[in-house]
Parts: structure tokens; sequence; C-alpha cells
């Protein structure tokens, strides 16, 4: 039998706070509004309650589209006369009509909360319209809570977030460079697992921004931060695939040495067109840290 541990030392997060505030706070507004819709309040309050405003703002439209299309689409089939025995397999009928609609537009990632609406409507067992007043009001009130509590309530720094993932890419992307050129060893795994981080970050950023209500975000200084990680990826994977050491240039080597505070005691023995490559490389990646160092403000390098 597996042994189960608790861990007592688990603190409660904040968006676990949030969710449970949100369900208590459309609870109260539903029956202060009396209206007759609790339940579904509360699953959108739950659902609606994400990391940051922008992804919440996402599920918003999301849950209200699937909510009216499955609302309506269960109605609309409610009303063919068809005998009882033939009943399920109009209801069959209607989701094999949503999936092929969603994916066709496609919006794969509203089929399921489309078809759990449209089939909690068809097979209503009263008014299919009073159940589509219901749901489609008690999912709003829950979603506009959850939504309005999540941009008041310690949403997180999209900005601070990406200047301290930046940061760390940049040592990593240091760290990595300074390996490849004074030593033997080709490791680039830490800044490519950093640089992943702040591609995601980045992302988030942008959807950040598509929210109708968001922070000052500085977009284009990311963006211009995110081109100069990239073009250091992309030279890593060139230079990580030379094994022998390289041959730095003068000019190389005493930015390498100013930048760096390290002294090359030996130089690398490689020659010709490919060590001309390897100085090139090396010196677009010490320029693309230049403008990182200001991008991120960042005092030392």
């Amino acid at each position: 039998m597996k042994k189960i541990n608790f861990n007592f030392n688990t603190k409660i997060g904040m968006r676990n706070l949030k969710t449970a505030l949100a369900v208590t706070l459309g609870l109260y507004l539903s029956d202060v509004l009396n209206l007759n819709t609790p339940i579904f309040t509360s699953i959108a309050s739950i659902s609606g309650m994400k990391n940051s405003f922008a992804e919440s703002f996402n599920d918003f439209r999301v849950r209200m589209f699937t909510t009216i299309f499955g609302v309506v689409l269960g109605f609309l089939l409610s009303l063919i006369p068809a005998p009882h025995y033939l009943t399920p397999i109009v209801g069959g009928l209607g989701i094999i009509f949503i999936i092929y609609i969603l994916v066709a537009f496609n919006l794969k990632d509203m089929v399921i909360l489309s078809c759990i609406v449209y089939i909690a409507s068809f097979v209503y067992p009263e008014s299919q319209i009073i159940y589509g007043i219901e749901r489609v009001l008690g999912t709003f009130l829950g979603l506009v809570v959850s939504l309005v509590i999540n941009y008041l309530l310690s949403t997180p720094d999209v900005n601070e977030n990406f200047t301290a993932i930046g940061n760390d890419s940049f040592f990593n992307a240091r760290s990595a460079l300074l390996n490849l050129v004074f030593t033997k060893e080709h490791d680039i795994s830490n800044f490519e697992s950093s640089f992943e981080k702040i591609k995601a970050q980045y992302k988030v950023l942008l959807e950040e921004s598509n929210a109708p209500i968001h922070p000052d975000l500085d977009i284009e200084n990311a963006r211009r931060a995110i081109r100069a990680f990239d073009d250091i990826h992309l030279r890593f994977l060139l230079l990580n695939s030379i094994e022998e050491k390289p041959k730095l240039k003068p000019s190389i080597i005493s930015r390498l040495e100013d930048k760096f505070h390290i002294t090359l005691l030996n130089n690398g023995s490689l020659e010709g067109d490919i060590n001309e490559m390897y100085n090139l490389h090396i010196k677009k990646i010490l320029f693309n840290l230049e403008n990182l160092r200001e991008l991120l403000n960042i005092n030392e390098i």
C-alpha cells in the first residue's frame, strides 16, 4: 500500500485565497440579486481564476462563447419534434455538429465546455429558455467576479518577472560564453533552460498587453531583448558544434578580458575560415550581451 505523506508546512497560496473569495462573493451576489444561479456562478468563479489578469480575460471570452453557443444549440435542437426513443440520437447529432464547427474554426479549446453546456441544456427537464438564461447570467456573474478580483488582488508583475528571468538568462549566457572560450567545456544547457523560460514569460507579457486593462508594459524593450537572446542562442548552437578551441583575435581577447576581468593564459589553435567565423560569432555575442545589459538594467557584466 502506497504511503501518503502530508506536508503540513504547505502555505495557502494567493490563488487559493482569490478563488475562495471569488466563490464567496459570487454566492453573495447571486443571493442579493435574487438569481437562481449559485452553482453556475461558483463554477465560473473557480474556472475563471487564473494566474494572471490576461489569462482570466481570455478565459472570460472562451467561457461566455461556449456557454451561449451550447445553450442556444441545446434549445434549438430540443424544439425538434422527435419521438422519445430518437431524442438521444438528436443529442448525439448536436455533439457532432458542435465538434465539427469548432474544429473547423480552429476553436478546439472550446469543444469540451460547449458540449457540456449543450447537453445540459438539451436534456434539462423543464424550460430550456429558463435554464439558458440562468446559465448565461450565472456564468457571466462568476467570470466578472473572478476577473475583478484577479485584477485588484496581487496580480503578478509581468514586467518584473520578465526582467528577473532575463537577468538569469543573461548570466547563463555569459557563463556559457566563458566556458566556450576559456575551457574545454561545451555546456549551454543552463542557458537553453533559461532561454525557454524567458520566451514563455515574453508570451505572458504579450497576452497581458492584449488585455483591455493592463499595467504599463515595455513591450518594445522586451521584444529587443528576446531578439538578442534568440541571436545568442543560434550562435551558441553553431559554436557548440566546434570541438577545437578557437584562436581568438587580439581585439576579441582584449574585450573579453576587459568585460569579464579574466586573463586568457592559453589561446586556441583553430585556424582558417572556421576560426574567422568563430571570432565573428564571439564578437556578435559580446555585442548582444552589451545590449542586454542596457535593456535589462544590469549593472555588471
